[in-house]
């Protein structure tokens, strides 16, 4: 009964931030990737212009590029219906971490302490663990940024959530000196590292388009970090709130039952 508990209460955790998430990314982030691929769209049909020229078809090879990609959405209410539920996937996994985070937390101190307000601080961890420190390397990217390689990039944002968790674990919860432990964990990352492109992200652009570009990007780092952080703050209040309502009776009642089983 605990695990379907913990499950059915992360999917609706999951569900109602992945909504509130979507809604966030309607109004400030959506706006700038449609601006950015506007002028995605502006760079390579100026860099094509001058092969067209020479009597080359550079279009054509970016039309064959594109046709052999994979499956995407359409533009308009499909792209959006599958934006919402790949949010809602997303953060019914991460709060499925958290509830049971949060679970385990009260359950071992022995005393009562979820619930919403305690949850937002679980949330803010979450928060500097899954996107804050990884975005100190990897800021996260326009359509039509140059980048390194995808393998590289999953690896280190894998080390710097990895390194970050453990590193606010051993901080929170760990005693002297191990807590020095915790701050060389989530400086591991950044000290190895993380990929970048040989050259600017968006160099391969004409001038004007280059200047506009990073000038979308600086915005768009902006609107993300402060979308993320809303979002955290709702998954940890949202799991808080459901430990206390529904998993703590659920723990309290296999407690009850736990001497009559043995």
């Amino acid at each position: 009964m605990l695990f379907r508990r913990l499950v059915l209460c992360a999917l609706l955790v999951g569900i109602l931030a992945g909504l509130f998430l979507s809604a966030v990314q309607q109004w400030q982030i959506l706006p700038l990737i449609a601006a950015a691929e506007v002028h995605e769209m502006a760079g390579v049909a100026a860099n094509a212009a001058p092969a067209d020229a020479h009597g080359e078809h550079a279009p054509h090879a970016h039309d064959d590029a594109h046709g052999a990609a994979e499956w995407e959405p359409a533009d308009g209410a499909e792209r959006q219906l599958w934006t919402v539920i790949a949010n809602m996937l997303a953060a019914s996994g991460f709060a499925l971490l958290l509830v049971a985070a949060i679970a385990g937390w009260e359950t071992l101190s022995g005393r009562p302490g979820a619930g919403a307000a305690n949850g937002l601080v679980w949330g803010a961890a979450g928060w500097l663990a899954v996107f804050a420190l990884p975005a100190l390397g990897l800021p996260p990217e326009l359509p039509g940024a140059a980048a390194a390689a995808l393998h590289e990039r999953q690896l280190w944002w894998s080390l710097a959530v990895t390194s970050g968790a453990a590193g606010l674990a051993v901080l929170a919860f760990g005693r002297m000196p191990w807590r020095f432990l915790g701050l060389a964990l989530i400086a591991l990352p950044l000290a190895v590292g993380a990929p970048h492109p040989e050259v600017g992200a968006y160099s391969g652009y004409p001038a004007d388009i280059e200047h506009e570009m990073e000038a979308l990007a600086a915005r768009f780092a902006l609107a993300t970090a402060l979308a993320n952080a809303l979002y955290w703050l709702a998954l940890g209040a949202l799991s808080g709130f459901a430990v206390a309502r529904w998993v703590r009776p659920a723990v309290a009642a296999l407690r009850a039952d736990a001497p009559a089983c043995a």
